[in-house]
C-alpha cells in the first residue's frame, strides 16, 4: 500500500512525502534545504542509489560522523550515488542547520523535514541514521553507518560497514545482506500529538526539574552538547530526556542508594522521573 503524506513547508512551499515503512513501497518527497532550495525526488531520477542521512545539529555522534559522511558522498558521487542530509528535529532551526553545515564542512544538501514526515515514513529513529534507497526508491537498508563509534565507546578500527556494504550491493544488483542495524545516537526530536488531558506541563513541573538537575551543564557555554533552558529546546529533547533518565545515564550520578545522604546528590527521585516520562509521552 502506498501512503501519501502531505504537509506544508510554509504558506507558499508545500512538502509532499509519499512512501511507507516497508522496502516494497517506494519513497518520494519534496523538501527544502537550509538555503531555501526545493528538492524533489524526480530530479534525482537518474541516480541508482540515494542515501538519506538523518542528522541533528547538536548530537555528539553526528559531529563525529559528519566528515565520514562527506567523504562517503565524495567517494561515491562518480558512481551516481546521491547523499541527502535530512534534519527532522523540531528543535533545529534552518539557521542552526546552516551553521552546522558550515562548521562540519558538509557540501551535500541538508533538507528540513518539517513535522518529521519523512522520518516517520522510513521509520528513522535516531541521528545519525542512514536509509539506502535503490533506483526504484525502495528502502534497502536502514540503520547505523558503521560500528566504529557509539554512545560511550569508540573502536580503533571499523569492523562492520553497513552503509558501504548496502550501497555496494545495490550498485552491483545484489541483495543487501544486512537490511537493518540499530543506530546509536540521539533520538529524533519529533513533533507528536498533544495530550490535552495531561496534567504535567513544562511551566508547572518540568522546568523546575531541569533547572535543579540539568541546566547547570545544559546551558550555553557549558560542557553539555545542548541547552535545556527554554521550552523549545526541552520539548525537542523530550524523548531523549525520557530515555536517559529511565536508563539512569543522566543526570550523572552513580552512587548506590543507601541511608547516607549526599548533599550534592544529582539523582532524580522516582516522582521526578515519572513527571518527565509523562510529559514526554504527552507530546
Amino acid at each position: 500500500m502506498r501512503i501519501i503524506l502531505r504537509v506544508y513547508l510554509s504558506i507558499v512551499a508545500a512538502i509532499g512525502i509519499a512512501g511507507a515503512v516497508h522496502s516494497a513501497d517506494p519513497v518520494t518527497f519534496g523538501l527544502q534545504d537550509y538555503r531555501g532550495r526545493q528538492h524533489q525526488m524526480s530530479e534525482y531520477a537518474d541516480r541508482p542509489v540515494m542515501v538519506l542521512a538523518f542528522l541533528g545539529t547538536e548530537c555528539p555522534l553526528v559531529k563525529v560522523y559528519g566528515l565520514r559522511l562527506q567523504q562517503f558522498a565524495d567517494t561515491y558521487a562518480d558512481r551516481g550515488v546521491v547523499v541527502l542530509g535530512i534534519n527532522s528535529n523540531r528543535q533545529d532551526s534552518v539557521t542552526e542547520i546552516a551553521a552546522f553545515a558550515r562548521q562540519q564542512q558538509l557540501s551535500f544538501p541538508i533538507l528540513k523535514d518539517l513535522n518529521n514526515e519523512l522520518a516517520d515514513c522510513v521509520q528513522a529513529e535516531r541521528t545519525p541514521e542512514v536509509v539506502v534507497l535503490d533506483a526504484e526508491r525502495k528502502v534497502r537498508y536502514r540503520g547505523r553507518i558503521d560500528d566504529q563509534f557509539g554512545v560511550g565507546f569508540s573502536r580503533t578500527e571499523i569492523t562492520a560497514s553497513e552503509l558501504t556494504d548496502a550501497v555496494e550491493a545495490v550498485l552491483a544488483g545484489r541483495e543487501v545482506a544486512v537490511t537493518y542495524q540499530p543506530a546509536e545516537g540521539c533520538l529524533i526530536g519529533r513533533m507528536r500529538p498533544t495530550d490535552s488531558d495531561s496534567t504535567v506541563t513544562y511551566a508547572g513541573q518540568v522546568a523546575g526539574i531541569l533547572n535543579r538537575h540539568c541546566v547547570e551543564c545544559h546551558r550555553a557555554g557549558e560542557i553539555a552538547p545542548f541547552a535545556l533552558t527554554d521550552y523549545e529546546q526541552a520539548a525537542g529533547w523530550a524523548d531523549m530526556i525520557r530515555e536517559v533518565t529511565r536508563d539512569q545515564r543522566m543526570p550523572p550520578w552513580h552512587a548506590e542508594p543507601s541511608a547516607v545522604h549526599f548533599a550534592n546528590a544529582r539523582g532524580l527521585t522516582a516522582e521526578e522521573k515519572d513527571l518527565l516520562n509523562r510529559w514526554a509521552l504527552a507530546g
